[in-house]
């Protein structure tokens, strides 16, 4: 199964996507997160490489030859929700890392 994962095609409007969708966790203000302010740390770069290997799985799951935006968003929140690192302030109100990929996956553009 991994080598066939290797095999699936990932498009550069693909890559970018998750480029902005990992840039979003590090630089939320720019993507005009609400959620902004209770990101301490976003993603590091190996938070991109998962997003694509996963999105590039999940193609395959789903019968796919190629990866979609669609694919990168149904495995946005299991590989992005523990690489982002909420502050106190977020901490003590109760927001999560699926709410802020959620506001990530609404607000950042495909294209």
């Amino acid at each position: 199964m991994q080598a066939l994962t290797k095999q699936v095609y990932v498009s550069s409007q693909v890559e970018d996507y998750i480029v902005r969708l990992i840039e979003a966790t590090r630089q939320p203000a720019k993507y005009n997160l609400d959620t902004a302010r209770y990101i301490e740390e976003g993603s590091s770069p190996r938070g991109s490489i998962a997003l694509y290997i996963a999105a590039k799985a999940q193609a395959l799951m789903s019968g796919s030859t190629f990866a979609t935006p669609e694919h990168v968003k149904d495995v946005a929140n299991d590989v992005l929700s523990h690489r982002i690192i909420i502050n106190y302030e977020g901490q003590a109100e109760g927001i999560r890392q699926d709410k802020i990929v959620h506001e990530m996956l609404a607000k950042v553009p495909i294209s």
